[in-house]
């Protein structure tokens, strides 16, 4: 473990002038102050950059937009603290969020990170915004204590060391790429979610964005999967308490009976059996909206419950068979 609790801060930024202010402003509120803070402008074509020239902080601009994966590894070369804090520019931190991660760096006994479980949007802009704030918040809160539970940098301390030999994230990727960084993972290693890094965070707010970015990630965790099973490491890092298997089979019975309920009508009670059920094995999840917001929020978040399970089952479809194309082009070479 790192002598010392000198900490960098990595801020990837990318058009967020909206927030980057106020991630800035809780970087340098914190209990234990960072000995470095960089912030890592991927060509934004808003005026976030010219925020930074309020704070005391190195602002080094991509030289082309190369996504969040090369800008992490772009601050953190740049960086010299023993350990490495990165925090998303759509993200602010509570005031004792370095303290308690250092706390949990050091207790743990082998090197880890610790994981932001998420309190209610830094701004509210609406539903759907609440919906995926009300999930990210409630899937993290079920890891807290488990090992290898989840690899999300939107908040989470690494020492160095073990990031250099990981080998950082791959710059490929443009989504799913801490979830990759997770298969790399030594099995000597821990990751370790807290539910006392606290951050606020400005999550997607309109639906068709929604749409997009679920079935995107989606569309990338088969080829995840396939590094981390050719590593034997299979799971390591992915979001594993998301998800129920037996949701996402639910769901995908549903979706595959769907066409042929216009042609044959009994099969229509099948599929909204399949459906519920699928909607049902969230239970504790859609209480915990209802205690969090009352009955008109819990039925919204159901439906768009529903949809995020669809989305994840055919976004997993179009991923795994560019997962056999990709075989099968290396097969036939």
């Amino acid at each position: 473990m790192p002598a010392g609790g000198a900490v960098a801060v990595v801020v990837p930024n990318y058009n967020k002038a909206r927030t980057l202010r106020a991630c800035l402003e809780s970087i340098y509120a914190q209990t234990h102050q960072p000995t470095e803070v960089i912030v890592v402008d991927d060509q934004s074509t808003d005026d976030s950059p010219t925020i930074t020239h309020d704070f005391p902080c190195t602002l080094i601009t991509q030289p082309t937009n190369t996504g969040p994966a090369a800008a992490r590894n772009t601050g953190a070369r740049h960086t010299t603290a023993p350990l490495l804090f990165f925090v998303d520019s759509d993200t602010a931190l509570h005031p004792d969020a370095i303290t308690n991660a250092l706390h949990t760096l050091h207790t743990t006994p082998t090197p880890a990170w610790s994981k932001a479980s998420t309190p209610p949007p830094l701004y509210d802009d609406g539903p759907v915004e609440r919906y995926r704030v009300a999930f990210e918040h409630f899937w993290r809160r079920r890891s807290v204590g488990r090992s290898r539970a989840a690899t999300l940098f939107a908040a989470a301390l690494i020492p160095r060391a073990v990031f250099d030999e990981v080998g950082g994230f791959d710059e490929r990727l443009r989504t799913g790429e801490d979830a990759e960084f997770g298969t790399r993972m030594p099995a000597r290693l821990r990751l370790v979610v807290t539910d006392t890094v606290l951050t606020r965070h400005d999550d997607v707010d309109r639906f068709l964005p929604f749409v997009r970015e679920q079935f995107g990630f989606a569309t990338h965790t088969p080829m995840v999967m396939l590094h981390a099973w050719r590593r034997r490491n299979a799971g390591t890092g992915m979001r594993v308490n998301a998800f129920s298997p037996t949701g996402l089979a639910l769901s995908g019975l549903s979706l595959a009976t769907l066409p042929f309920v216009p042609f044959l009508p009994w099969l229509a009670p099948v599929w909204l059996a399949l459906l519920v059920a699928s909607t049902a094995t969230s239970h504790e999840f859609l209480r915990f909206t209802y205690r969090l917001r009352g009955a008109g929020f819990a039925a919204y978040a159901t439906g768009l419950h529903t949809l995020l399970y669809a989305l994840a089952v055919l976004g997993t479809g179009v991923g795994t068979l560019r997962v056999a194309y990709t075989l099968a082009r290396g097969y036939a070479r």
